[in-house]
Formats: C-alpha cells, structure tokens, sequence
C-alpha cells in the first residue's frame, strides 16, 4: 500500500525550508533548488507544491508570519495594558530568533517594493492583522484615547526601532526605554 501523502505538511515543510534557506543566504538568493536541497527532496517535488517562484515565496511569506505569531501572547493573557505592553515588546527584534525573523521578514517588505505580486501577500496585511488587536486592548486600557491612532503610532514606533536594532543603531536597552516611554505615554489615564 503506497505511503500517504499530507499535502498542507509538505508545503509546510518546503515553505519552512525556504525561510531556513533565506535566512542564511537571503531571499534574493533562494530559489527552488535551494529550498529542494534544504528540504532534502528533488526540484521537481518543489516545483509541484509551488510552480512558480512567486507562490514560493508567498509559501515562504505566510509561513513566516505564522512563525512570528507564535511568538506573540495569546489573547487575554492579563490585564489589557499589560498585553499590550508584551505585543509591543516581542515584535522587537531582542533575540537570534527574533532577530533573524525580523531580518527576513524585512526583505520581503523590501521585495514587495519592487515585486508587484508580492505587493499585494500578507506582508501588506502584517500590520493589519495586529493594529486591530491593539486596538481592541489600548480601548479597554485607556478609552480616553484613540485606540486606532494609538495602534498605528505603535506599530510605527516598533517597525522603526525593530529597524534601528537589527543595523546596530539602537542597543537593546534604549530601544526598549523608548518603547517603554512611549507606551507609558499611550497607556496614562486621560
């Protein structure tokens, strides 16, 4: 009796095996023999699963953002402040991991610059997917202020810092006072 095939967990596989790949060599240099050596499986198998280099590389996308949602808290994990305090505070680049997810997530942010089919994946939706999740708990922590504003400023905040400490233009720990200033100014009691 032939083996039995789980198609999603093949995918998963070859998608995982591309941001293992990219985030060696680079999304620019990663393509389907790269990923089939990653894998361990022919070219011809990779191309199946993904036939065009553009459906890799959304693969690749939206497993690496499920990676990066795994890391975030679930939700109502204590009080509304104090999640969004953690959100904030895990979206920042602080370790390898985080660091090398931040790193290659970044390159697809500057691939969909250019890239006209990825422009429109869910590197694009990344934000959006959180802000209203913000949103909703900067309501509940400080209903004075507006919470889609505050979101956004955020979000803002944590993309231009993530940037800042992956080049080495920000340590840690000021990165980390400036998240914390801004979040106290966002989260204060009107």
């Amino acid at each position: 009796m032939p083996k039995r095939v789980d198609h999603d967990e093949r995918r998963r596989e070859l998608a995982a095996a591309l941001v293992r790949c990219a985030g060696v060599h680079g999304l620019h240099a990663t393509g389907f023999r790269e990923v089939a050596r990653e894998a361990g499986v022919s070219v011809n198998l990779v191309q199946y699963y993904f036939p065009t280099k553009a459906e890799l590389l959304r693969g690749g996308l939206l497993h690496l953002r499920a990676t990066i949602a795994t890391r975030l808290p679930a939700p109502g994990e204590g009080p509304p402040a104090a999640q969004v305090r953690a959100i904030m505070h895990e979206l920042l680049p602080t370790d390898e991991v985080s660091a090398d997810l931040y790193r290659l997530h970044a390159a697809y942010a500057a691939l969909a610059f250019t890239d006209p089919r990825l422009a429109d994946q869910p590197h694009t939706a990344g934000p959006d997917q959180i802000q209203p999740t913000l949103a909703a708990l900067l309501k509940e922590a400080n209903p004075d202020a507006d919470p889609a504003l505050a979101a956004t400023s955020l979000l803002a905040l944590g993309t231009g810092l993530s940037a800042y400490l992956a080049a080495g233009h920000l340590t840690m720990d000021a990165a980390t006072r400036v998240l914390d200033d801004q979040l106290d100014r966002v989260l204060e009691a009107g």
